[in-house]
């Protein structure tokens, strides 16, 4: 518990949210997506944890070009579909473009799960939160940020302004193992 406050507040992240430590960025967003699925779906008047997924409403995940792997696989585990993940559009640098997402969120019509990167892995760039999150809201999006690389840019005066708006996402994902380079175990 007092390492979970540690990280909310070294973070930043609102003091109300959960905080779990797993087994690295996999689990990260395993857990996250667990979570969005069954809020998304419960809003839609769906109780996969009753009921499972079987007749469930369709949900769809939506991610930028560039999304990490790991998004994918967590989406398989969960039953969602690699292959259904959306990608939207992203610049030259793998930033989602927030008006496509508005249009790709604007094509479907049900529950939704959009996620966010805090660095690319490629390229280090960072998504446009506080655009992204306006986009979710407007169309009751579930907003998760893929912090696995860049969520410790929060920590920092001068870095966490490529953050602005993550604080208002629904769940994030970090894994200490890359800018803090602690051991793999520690998502």
């Amino acid at each position: 518990e007092a390492a979970g406050r540690w990280v909310r507040d070294l973070l930043g992240l609102p003091s109300a949210c959960s905080v779990g430590f797993v087994t690295g960025g996999q689990m990260a967003h395993f857990t996250c997506l667990a979570a969005a699925r069954n809020a998304v779906l419960l809003d839609a008047g769906w109780d996969v944890e009753g009921d499972g997924l079987t007749d469930a409403p369709p949900l769809r995940v939506f991610a930028g070009e560039d999304v990490h792997m790991t998004i994918k696989v967590a989406c398989r585990m969960l039953g969602l579909g690699a292959n259904r993940v959306r990608m939207v559009a992203a610049d030259d640098q793998g930033r989602m473009i927030p008006a496509e997402l508005a249009v790709a969120l604007a094509e479907h019509d049900g529950p939704a799960i959009v996620c966010a990167q805090a660095g690319e892995i490629n390229t280090g760039a960072f998504d446009p939160f506080a655009e992204i999150v306006e986009v979710c809201r407007a169309r009751g999006a579930w907003c998760h940020i893929d912090g696995a690389f860049g969520l410790w840019a929060a920590a920092s005066p001068t870095r966490r302004r490529l953050l602005d708006g993550y604080e208002r996402a629904d769940s994030w994902a970090t894994d200490a193992h890359k800018w803090l380079n602690v051991p793999f175990d520690c998502g």
